[in-house]
């Protein structure tokens, strides 16, 4: 069920009473101009008054919470203006929502504490507010996804609202790592900062994680066009992320591809001794000791890969190996594989020709 479809259904479970514009005026000393329906929950009534008996038997604390809970519920109801108003004119009404918000929270009832925060907050509009709504939201949000959505919406609220209030940008920052959106996560802890969000240990490390993950991204991005670049941001990452067999992995790759092939070799078995088990790593070993021309060697590593793959990248790379180590049959005997797993891939169309052109 959506958030909105589970609010619905809990106003659905509201009582609504018709009340005069009279007796608005008379109860709660605000002019109206039509008779308007307001809210009690059903807990409050039930075995207390009976449906249909004088409103001066029903306490005004059981319509305060009624109105309170609809303004959170739904932005858009057909009364919200007047029970803002009504409100707004009851002495301390703000002092009792608050005290019922207190008790759903020592309850952990946390989504009734969130919906009558959220109508407080359309009649005290404060940060102080919009701090234990965002408390809330986290807490809900850490167990329900569903929330996600909402308190992106609340903090997109907050910060047109308030444009230099620090907090909302924490969480969002919280959220879009969550996401793995590092770049966006890192741009809302640097706004929290800059708007003077406190800088504990955790916000610092926060930041300080973010970048490192940044580099590491970036360092993975540009991997192809520039290996010398991405060198400069991977290899300091080592400090960090020394146990992270796919990292070695990476800078072995930019090594490659700057020929400096033993460097290669060398961070690839560092992968190896942290993880055997990476396909990838394996025919990257292949593929520098054929570099090296030590193709007995390749030939190992690149059959391992293929075994557990069936890529015909491999399985090429295997060709040239054994082309290379005067293996004929075992070349023939692999053009085949390839051919049988794509005869239309070009790599082994131009292996095929090679063949033929130099009468293998």
């Amino acid at each position: 069920m959506t958030l909105n479809a589970r609010f619905a259904d809990k106003l659905s479970k509201l009582l609504f009473l018709e009340i005069s514009k009279e007796n608005i005026e008379h109860i709660f000393k605000v002019k109206v101009g039509n008779n308007i329906y307001i809210p009690v929950r059903p807990y409050n009534i039930v075995n207390k008054v009976k449906f249909g008996e004088d409103l001066k038997k029903i306490p005004i604390s059981f319509f305060i919470e009624g109105m309170y809970y609809v303004l959170g519920a739904d932005d858009k109801f057909k009364f919200s203006n007047e029970y803002i108003n009504i409100l707004s004119n009851i002495e301390s009404s703000n002092i009792f929502i608050k005290g019922k918000i207190g008790k759903c929270v020592k309850d952990e009832n946390y989504e009734d504490a969130y919906i009558m925060l959220k109508g407080l907050s359309k009649i005290e509009d404060t940060k102080d507010i919009y701090d234990k709504i965002l408390v809330i939201l986290e807490s809900l949000r850490s167990k329900d996804s569903e929330y996600k959505n909402e308190e992106l919406k609340i903090i997109e609220t907050i910060k047109n609202k308030y444009p230099d209030y620090a907090l909302p940008y924490l969480y969002e920052c919280i959220i879009r790592r969550e996401e793995n959106d590092y770049d966006k996560a890192f741009f809302c802890i640097n706004d929290y900062i800059a708007k003077g969000g406190e800088q504990t240990a955790e916000v610092i490390e926060l930041k300080d994680s973010l970048k490192l993950i940044i580099d590491y991204e970036k360092g993975k991005e540009i991997l192809n066009d520039d290996p010398t670049g991405a060198l400069k941001l991977l290899i300091p990452l080592i400090d960090e992320f020394g146990n992270d067999a796919t990292l070695y992995y990476y800078i072995a790759v930019a090594y490659r591809m700057l020929e400096n092939y033993e460097k290669a070799i060398y961070y690839l078995n560092e992968s190896v001794n942290i993880d055997n088990n990476i396909v990838e790593v394996v025919n990257e070993l292949g593929i520098n000791y054929a570099c090296i021309g030590d193709y007995d060697t390749a030939v190992a590593y690149l059959r391992k890969a293929f075994e557990v793959t069936k890529s015909i990248e491999i399985c090429t790379n295997l060709i040239m190996c054994y082309v290379n180590n005067n293996d004929i049959k075992n070349a023939k005997a692999h053009l085949e594989i390839a051919k049988k797993l794509n005869p239309k891939d070009e790599v082994v169309k131009q292996m095929e020709q090679y063949f033929l052109n130099n009468g293998i």
